[in-house]
């Protein structure tokens, strides 16, 4: 077994980043990842991905051998993890066997070679080959994604591992704390519960720009603001629609206002949850996108639009998903403002 084993106990979390890091799905895909390691520690930090296509990978491989291994050369890394993401395992069989093979243009020390149909949380993985012991490929146990991570950590800091574990999502999608005053926060709900869409639309205006502030300034008045927004899809999808334009603000305040919900009003808290997830896709945490937007339908399946985010994410149009939930909202703030 290789001496950077015990640093990769599990791929899942790399496997659940991949869509994140690349910005899509990649189904049918041959991907190299790289890693260095650190002479004091021996430990590995996650390096840059490669992606081929899975049809004609080896083909290219074999004709530009001496370009790729110059490539991995140049970056001076130490190892690197295959995912051949196909549910074709003659394919998959092939590619480990090359990898393995003296005509491999790999450098870098080949840790494992791993197969998934696709890349989902929860999604079966096999590890075909397990370094040193043997050049064949061997077969491995199947194991399960056991957490989605976020991917914000990678991103602002290249080179680490992901560390917010599924447990820890779940732990930031279930909370309930809040910085309002007890009172203030049972009048917010009770106001919201109570609120009926006014017939003039320039109240329903105000209503929206009220919320929508909240991503610049979030406040009390704002929370208030976006629960009532969300009681009607003729304010919430405008809302919507502004969350997405700047999606880290959008996504910061979004939370908030979830966790002004409380347990007792699980519609509210599943389209909160969803609308999480929606922002989460948007700025490329896919770990947290499909933990939320299950969890979502966990806490109520009767609501429309978590249903319909859950099913975007499960077929694999995640990556369509804000697009999608943009469009529509920006038409409803269109009529909401129009003449």
């Amino acid at each position: 077994m290789s001496n950077y084993s015990q640093t990769l106990t599990s791929h899942g979390e790399i496997l659940a980043n991949i869509p994140g890091i690349l910005g899509f799905y990649p189904q049918d895909s041959l991907v190299f990842a790289f890693f260095k390691q650190d002479s004091d520690t021996h430990s590995l930090s996650l390096g840059p991905l490669a992606r081929l296509d899975l049809d004609g990978a080896i083909q290219q491989l074999t004709e530009d051998r001496e370009k790729f291994a110059a490539w991995t050369e140049t970056l001076d890394l130490d190892a690197v993890a295959a995912y051949v993401i196909t549910d074709d395992m003659v394919e998959a069989d092939a590619a480990a066997h090359f990898l393995c093979s003296e005509d491999s243009p790999l450098r870098s020390e080949v840790l494992a070679v791993i197969q998934t149909s696709e890349i989902t949380a929860g999604t079966a993985w096999c590890a075909m080959y397990l370094h040193p012991n043997s050049c064949e490929p061997q077969a491995g146990r199947i194991s399960n994604i056991h957490a989605s991570a976020a991917l914000q950590q990678l991103l602002e800091q290249t080179g680490d591992l992901p560390a917010l574990s599924r447990e820890e999502i779940e732990n930031r999608l279930n909370s309930t704390e809040h910085d309002i005053d007890a009172a203030e926060h049972e009048d917010i709900i009770e106001d919201a519960l109570a609120y009926v869409p006014p017939i003039f639309r320039d109240v329903l205006q105000r209503e929206y720009e009220q919320a929508a502030a909240g991503m610049t300034q979030p406040s009390a008045r704002a929370i208030r603001s976006a629960l009532k927004c969300f009681t009607t899809p003729r304010l919430r999808d405008p809302l919507l629609a502004a969350l997405l334009e700047e999606p880290q603000a959008g996504l910061k305040f979004a939370e908030q206002v979830m966790r002004a919900v409380p347990a007792h009003w699980p519609g509210m808290r599943a389209q909160l949850t969803a609308t999480v997830a929606v922002l989460a896709q948007a700025t490329g945490q896919t770990g947290l996108a499909g933990v939320a937007a299950h969890r979502a339908t966990e806490i109520s399946s009767k609501e429309t639009f978590p249903s319909l985010v859950a099913k975007l994410i499960d077929i694999g149009e995640g990556s369509r998903l804000a697009e999608v939930v943009h469009e529509g909202g920006a038409q409803a703030r269109v009529q909401l403002f129009e003449n």
